[in-house]
Formats: C-alpha cells, sequence, structure tokens
C-alpha cells in the first residue's frame, strides 16, 4: 500500500517554508560579506601591520571561519546528509563570547575573580548549547523537496539562545558598571569611555534582540521554521563583534586622540584593545595630561 501524498495545501506550505529559509541564510550571509568589504582596510590598517596577539588571533578567527563556516550551511540547506552543522555554529560563537570575555578581563585589570566567572558562564554555555543541539532534529520535507532544516521540540533546545543571551547580559552589566566607575571619577566622558557605552548598547541591544526573536519564534512557528533566524544571531553576533574590536582599536590608532585628549586615553584603549589581558592603570595612577599641567 503506497503512502499517501501530502494535500497541496500542506505541500505549498512546506516549499514556501523552505525558501523563506533558503533566503533568509543568503540573505544574512551577503549582510555578513557587506560588512567585511566595508571594513576590510580597516582590518588591514589595524590588525594585520600590527604585532599579533591572541586577541588578534581570536579575531581572526572569528572574521574568518564564520564566513567559511556558513558556507557549510547554505549547502546544508540544499542537501540532506547535512544533520549536525550546529556543533561549529556553538564553537564559532564561543570564540566570539572568549573576545568579549577578554575585553571585560583587562577592563577590570586582569581580575582573576572576574575571569573565572565569565569563563564558568561561558563553559556553561558550550555545554548546555551542545546539550541543545543534541536534542535537535532535521525537519522531516514531503516527497520531492531537498533541504535539511534544523528544529527542536525539546524545553532543553533553546538553550542555543538563552544560554549566550545569559553570558551576553553578564558581559553588559560588568562593561556598564566599570565605565560608570570611570565616569564617576571623571565629571566628562571621554571619547573611549563613550564608545565603551555605545559599543556596548549597540551589541548587547542587538544580540537581545536576535535572540529573542529566536526564542519567540520556538514557541509561535511552525516546526520548519522554529530555527530559521538562528543563522541570522550568529552572524549578527559575528559582526558586531568584529566592529567593536575595529572601532576601539581604530580610536586607540587616532593621532587626534592621543594629540587633543589626556594621557589616560591612550593607556585604557592600549590595554584594553590592543592586548586584552593586559592590566589597566588603577585610578590613582590615571591623571588628565591637562590636571598634570595646571599642577605644575
Amino acid at each position: 500500500m503506497s503512502t499517501a501524498s501530502p494535500a497541496p495545501e500542506s505541500l505549498a506550505q512546506a516549499v514556501m517554508h523552505l525558501q523563506a529559509g533558503k533566503y533568509f541564510q543568503i540573505a544574512a550571509y551577503v549582510m555578513l560579506i557587506y560588512d567585511h568589504l566595508l571594513t576590510f582596510s580597516v582590518e588591514v590598517e589595524r590588525i594585520w601591520k600590527p604585532k599579533f596577539s591572541g586577541a588578534s588571533i581570536l579575531f581572526l578567527i572569528n572574521r574568518y571561519a564564520t564566513p567559511l563556516q556558513f558556507i557549510v550551511i547554505i549547502d546544508a540547506f540544499q542537501d540532506p546528509i547535512w544533520t549536525k552543522d550546529g556543533a561549529s555554529t556553538i564553537a564559532l560563537i564561543a570564540v566570539c563570547e572568549a573576545i568579549m570575555i577578554l575585553r571585560v578581563y583587562a577592563l577590570y585589570g586582569r581580575s582573576n575573580w572576574i575571569l573565572g566567572f565569565l569563563g564558568f558562564l561561558w563553559a556553561l554555555q558550550i555545554v548546555l548549547s551542545s546539550v541543545g543541539i543534541k536534542t535537535g532534529f532535521a525537519v522531516p520535507l514531503p516527497p520531492g523537496l531537498v533541504g535539511c532544516i534544523f528544529s527542536g521540540s525539546s524545553p532543553l533546545f533553546p538553550a542555543i539562545w538563552v544560554t549566550p543571551l545569559i553570558t551576553d547580559t553578564c558581559i553588559f552589566a560588568l562593561t556598564m558598571w566599570r565605565t560608570r566607575a570611570y565616569l564617576v571619577r571623571r565629571s566628562t566622558g571621554t571619547p573611549t569611555l563613550q564608545l565603551f557605552m555605545r559599543d556596548g548598547f549597540l551589541y548587547f541591544f542587538a544580540i537581545l534582540a536576535a535572540n529573542l526573536l529566536n526564542m519567540l519564534l520556538f514557541f509561535i512557528a511552525p516546526a520548519d521554521l522554529r530555527a530559521i533566524a538562528a543563522s541570522f544571531s550568529q552572524l549578527l553576533t559575528s559582526t558586531m563583534v568584529s566592529r567593536l574590536v575595529l572601532n576601539l582599536r581604530s580610536l586607540s590608532y587616532s593621532e587626534t586622540e592621543t594629540n587633543s585628549d589626556t594621557t589616560f586615553m591612550p593607556t585604557f584603549v592600549a590595554r584594553t584593545v590592543r592586548h586584552l589581558g593586559e592590566d589597566m592603570d588603577s585610578f590613582e595612577g590615571d591623571i588628565p595630561l591637562r590636571d598634570v599641567q595646571l599642577r605644575k
């Protein structure tokens, strides 16, 4: 006895959802590549020409492994043999989180407590996200349709998006608290502190919006659309982290900033961006140049 063919309405909906998934992945990938092209000249000047550090290597892994990995994801939407592309997604998001953790670690003067706390969250994120990926499955498609749409129905599946959101929330809170402490010590905000706060806000709320969209789709969307925005949130994270590092490095090398601002600013940026694990000066040592001149 032959298997009954799917109803025309169900088949049409499956085709529409499959096409939506494919178009969404391609559009997200174009966004990533377009941003790479826009910022490539800055990358050459601020990443390739200066001396390499561990932070530079993490930046380049995020910058170039992500688009290469995403080629596999795009191919997975055309070929049903791919079912486990989520593992590489977890690894690359973990690289982005590591960059942000090192940024906070440097911002707090290489505090072991901060590194231990965020390192614990980072490891927990990898473990729980891996568990969430393991509960996922490839959505069965009607005969004649080719593709691999990853989805899940387990309560653990949303851990893929919830755990990075928790880590990012802690990173955001710690960054804002530390920059606030600097601003309290100084009546006016310097360009670097303003950039730290601006990029911190933009990064956090962009990732928050993307992960909330993923969680919303998980609860209200059909099975073949639940993870449609997962790749977009990964690429957005990669783009935001790259922009954050490039923005700060550009400011640290700015002649205008060096000449017109305080001696505190080059030290602040150099220790926080060029070598993300180095100590920052104490508040007492960060005396603006104009104050030194007045005391003389």
